[in-house]
């Protein structure tokens, strides 16, 4: 990834502040209040191109760096911190794919996360350890060329309605030290297994899906491995 040239951080950056001044305030305190989704102030951000803000352009993102991810987040932030949450987990998913995936997980994967065809989120917090990976629990066996998932994730954003998770498993239960022996896959909505839970209530960070995500015997091929 190279350095985003100041001028054209500059013009994003100006962008995103217009969209929260013109569309994101003026609605905020009344999606906080009501905790309902902004979906039509994300599907703005799907034609702002915001859900593929680090993504390289070969797949269909932005290809900015992390310092205007930062920045662009900020704004978002100060008009309706639930907008930036809407694409934190979905870009730490297109990380993992961009710096991690194979040639064929990136082709399948990114040009739809970027565009926000589909969204991503982080299924690592679980109700016995919180994100302590020593002690996570979900397990995922190997079964021929796919991987059995049991286990229950819990405060999940984008639960209800994001449609692919990084998704943290145990794939070797003797390995030590615990934080090891864990994998890290592409989980995808649709299979059998694969059930969202309980919507979960927040004293803040309001109109945001934060789920239970519970997988009972879902079946993972072995080409959504990522490591």
């Amino acid at each position: 990834m190279t350095t985003t040239p100041p001028e054209a951080r500059a013009q994003i950056v100006n962008m995103v502040r217009d969209f929260v001044r013109r569309e994101v305030e003026p609605v905020a305190a009344q999606h906080d209040a009501e905790d309902t989704v902004p979906h039509d102030l994300i599907d703005r951000m799907k034609e702002l191109g915001l859900f593929g803000i680090t993504v390289p352009e070969e797949y269909g993102g932005m290809g900015l760096d992390y310092t205007t991810f930062a920045t662009i987040f900020e704004e978002l932030s100060k008009g309706f911190m639930t907008l930036s949450g809407a694409i934190g987990t979905h870009h730490i998913l297109t990380y993992v794919l961009t710096h991690y995936g194979t040639q064929e997980q990136k082709e399948k994967f990114l040009p739809d996360l970027a565009s926000g065809r589909k969204r991503g989120g982080l299924a690592l917090t679980e109700p016995s350890g919180g994100t302590d990976m020593a002690n996570l629990q979900t397990a995922a066996k190997k079964d021929g060329e796919e991987y059995v998932v049991n286990g229950t994730k819990m405060f999940i954003t984008n639960g209800r309605h994001g449609d692919m998770f990084c998704l943290l498993a145990r794939t070797d239960p003797d390995m030590e030290p615990r934080h090891r022996g864990i994998s890290c896959f592409v989980a995808e909505k649709g299979g059998p297994g694969f059930e969202v839970g309980r919507d979960l209530d927040k004293l803040g960070y309001r109109g945001l899906d934060t789920c239970e995500l519970i997988f009972d015997n879902f079946v993972i091929p072995e080409d959504n491995l990522v490591g």
